[in-house]
């Protein structure tokens, strides 16, 4: 990620993804988008689907359940805008999370504290003058479980696993 700036260009096919997780968190009635639901939305993926699909069991997925705390234990809430004087009010309102808006555009659903680290972990792998691609999602997401464990420790998936598919799908297309 660059060290100058801190945007960065989301990608059209991880903005489809994205919008997509959110659909998935409603299907499965959880409150937030989860890694779960970021994984499950990367095996539906047309390009990196089948590429994950032997390291990352749908099955496993499938039977996985949020822990009962999860809707207190993964809530957004707003960030304090700094210097203001007292009774003014901020031109707009920050949170500790990003949200998406499901692909019909009826619903935002907000990124679990989980999945927002697993995210900005993605964003750290964007090289500079490159768009944030589902590829670095996956990377930020197995990078981030060398840390936090959470998901995969509990399904017995070795991150290392999906980053070595990732890999080896982008040897092959520098082959080709």
């Amino acid at each position: 990620m660059s060290e100058t700036s801190e945007q960065i260009p989301l990608s059209s096919e991880l903005l489809g993804l994205m919008r997509h997780a959110a659909e998935i968190a409603g299907t499965l009635r959880e409150p937030f988008i989860t890694v779960r639901t970021l994984l499950l939305a990367l095996l539906d993926d047309a390009t990196l689907g089948p590429v994950l699909a032997e390291a990352l069991p749908r099955e496993k997925l499938d039977q996985y359940a949020l822990p009962e705390d999860a809707g207190t234990r993964l809530t957004a809430s707003r960030v304090p805008e700094p210097h203001m004087r007292p009774g003014e009010r901020a031109g707009l309102l920050r949170f500790n999370t990003l949200a998406f808006k499901t692909p019909d555009g009826t619903r935002s659903v907000w990124l679990s504290r989980e999945a927002h680290a697993a995210w900005i972990e993605g964003a750290r792998r964007v090289g500079e003058g490159e768009a944030y691609l589902a590829k670095h999602l996956a990377l930020g997401i197995t990078a981030d479980a060398v840390r936090s464990p959470g998901i995969f420790a509990q399904m017995h998936i070795a991150p290392g696993a999906i980053t070595d598919a990732i890999s080896a799908y982008e040897r092959d297309l520098r082959r080709t």
